[in-house]
């Protein structure tokens, strides 16, 4: 990854996250919700817990107890799917295979104009991406 591509990443879904907010879930729905893609996507569900997280974090993905943490009871579906996207692929950083997948959740569980959006974004931000994961 180059230098600054991950605090780009992050800049970029900040943005994204105010303009195109997705569904907060309570933690009981969350479960649920990561079940059900879980299946879908087939993934092991990771478990999932509220922690005490830096104040500029949201959720971390521990791919080593295959745990997804966030930082509030009631995190959004935006979240989950980062982390997620941590944990699905085999460089856990903010790279491409990071952005291509978590494009893709976002198609598949949430919209394709959350995706579409998404995609669009991080072009903008010359941050590569796979060109058709908005549409698959």
């Amino acid at each position: 990854m180059l230098p600054g591509e991950a605090a780009r990443t992050y800049e970029v879904e900040t943005v994204f996250a105010s303009a195109m907010p997705s569904r907060t879930l309570t933690l009981p729905e969350a479960r649920v919700w990561l079940e059900e893609l879980c299946r879908i996507e087939d993934l092991d569900t990771p478990d999932l817990h509220v922690a005490n997280l830096r104040p500029t974090f949201e959720g971390a993905a521990l791919p080593d107890e295959w745990c997804l943490l966030v930082a509030d009871v009631a995190p959004t579906q935006h979240t989950l799917l980062h982390e997620l996207a941590h944990l699905s692929c085999a460089n856990r950083g903010h790279g491409r295979e990071f952005r291509t997948q978590l494009v893709r959740y976002m198609r598949r569980h949430v919209s394709l104009e959350h995706a579409a959006e998404l995609h669009r974004r991080f072009a903008a931000a010359d941050l590569s991406i796979d060109p058709f994961a908005a549409t698959r």
